[in-house]
């Protein structure tokens, strides 16, 4: 035990003799920052859902989702997401820019989900 031990168990049978009552310190509280900036996050995700609902017949659902996991993204510290970093944001230009560049990357060509797979071989194997 060392002198400075001595000294605490001293003060505390000193103050118990004068009627107190001596508790050990509460364990300290952690506080996660990042889990605190992850749940303030969650309604300002949401509303960019909502606002993405507008767009569901117009654009593909796999493309959609694309958006949605690019632009959501967040930054180190969970303050911010990709899209709330640009200096300008208008939902309707940034999918349609989307959309035309998801069309060049595919050279014009249609691409097929697995809906339309399932149709087809629906198709054939039905006749």
């Amino acid at each position: 035990m060392t002198s400075e031990e001595k000294k605490i168990r001293a003060a505390v049978r000193l103050l118990e003799k004068h009627g107190y009552t001596v508790t050990p310190p509460a364990e300290p509280v952690v506080i996660d920052v990042t889990e605190i900036n992850r749940r303030k996050m969650e309604p300002r995700r949401q509303a960019f859902i909502e606002s993405m609902r507008a767009f569901v017949g117009k654009y593909s659902n796999e493309m959609l989702n694309e958006f949605y996991a690019y632009w959501t993204e967040p930054n180190k510290t969970f303050t911010k997401m990709r899209f709330e970093m640009q200096k300008t944001w208008d939902l309707a230009l940034r999918l349609n820019t989307w959309y035309r560049n998801n069309q060049r990357r595919n050279n014009g060509r249609k691409q097929i989900t697995d809906n339309d797979r399932a149709e087809k071989l629906a198709g054939i194997l039905l006749g």
